[in-house]
């Protein structure tokens, strides 16, 4: 079955090895997500995030340019296999790709703070083909705050979530801009009181691309079921993450299972309907994977899915249906 992912971290993982002079191929590697494994897995888009660290700003790297070479990862990657990948853009882009027997890669962003508060660095990052980007990560920025309550730091588990602090002035600007370009606001790792603050000023439909449901794993990036319902009733979009800690009950689980995604998927069905659901895997940001050792093993939860009595039109609307009916209305 075909598959979409709407969120990896394999291009900072590509940077870091480059970065350390060991660097890894695209074409077949140690990575969750490589050409090969794409292709074992049947792959229909892959969503590929710059991922920006804005804690490695205190060794000196600027988020900017850090998301610039993942950037250029990106497009030497559609230089070097043009027989087997092709860009997404556009909405029409998706069915030419597919048509061509190529996987299509779509370039998104991990950290809004890489744009430095610039509405002009977001229009250029655009130009360089990002569709999608999260406002935060675990860090706040001009834009936005995390999902983290104040005083907590990500790594201190249980994370309480953050009600207190949301948008920016800047934020709501680039929420305004982001909409305006059609860039799919991305509220993953966005605090409760910004998701929240998108609901109310936002137009357009948006996605939180890795996040599950917090009634099942109570960790704060993780959805509520008000917001499950809020997303469904605006035609947004959440993906199912592969990580331990945002499926397990206990946020600082090193071990979960692909019945325990369904699990999630089944929850986010009985809320807010099928048609919401995709997928967003979270691979090489993650450890521990439920089961899954990289992204050629999605038949393991395609089977899963089954268990959990989801039909096979059910269970081809959450792998791909659902993403290409959202990208291709809003794109």
């Amino acid at each position: 079955m075909k598959v979409w992912d709407l969120h990896c971290d394999t291009l900072s993982e590509l940077r870091y090895a480059q970065l350390a002079g060991k660097p890894k191929s695209f074409a077949k590697s140690d990575l969750h997500i490589d050409l090969e494994k794409l292709q074992k897995g049947d792959y229909m888009l892959q969503c590929l995030g710059a991922f920006v660290n804005l804690g490695r700003q205190k060794q000196g790297e600027d988020p900017l340019v850090a998301a610039l070479e993942e950037f250029d990862l990106f497009h030497r990657i559609l230089e070097k296999y043009p027989d087997q990948v092709a860009p997404v853009y556009a909405a029409g882009d998706i069915a030419r790709n597919a048509a061509a027997g190529k996987i299509s890669l779509m370039l998104t962003i991990e950290e809004g703070g890489c744009c430095k508060g610039s509405l002009g660095v977001l229009r250029q990052l655009y130009a360089l083909g990002a569709r999608m980007m999260t406002l935060t990560w675990n860090y706040p920025n001009e834009l936005a705050n995390p999902n983290l309550a104040p005083g907590d730091e990500a790594d201190v588990l249980p994370c309480r979530p953050n009600t207190e602090t949301g948008l920016t002035e800047k934020g709501f600007a680039f929420l305004a801009e982001m909409e305006r370009l059609h860039m799919t606001v991305d509220v993953s790792h966005l605090s409760d009181k910004g998701f929240w603050d998108i609901v109310a000023h936002g137009t357009r439909p948006f996605a939180a691309s890795h996040s599950n449901c917090r009634a099942l794993a109570p960790h704060s990036r993780n959805l509520t079921d008000e917001m499950i319902r809020a997303m469904a009733e605006r035609g947004c979009l959440a993906g199912l993450n592969y990580c331990a800690g945002f499926l397990e009950p206990d946020p600082a689980a090193q071990a979960s299972t692909v019945d325990r995604i369904a699990e999630h998927a089944a929850h986010f069905k009985q809320v807010g309907g099928i048609e919401m659901i995709a997928l967003g895997s979270d691979f090489d940001g993650i450890e521990h994977m439920p089961g899954m050792q990289n992204c050629g093993d999605l038949p393991l939860l395609e089977q899963a899915l089954r268990r959990h009595g989801f039909s096979e039109d059910e269970i081809e609307a959450i792998f791909f249906g659902n993403a290409r009916r959202f990208f291709t209305q809003n794109l």
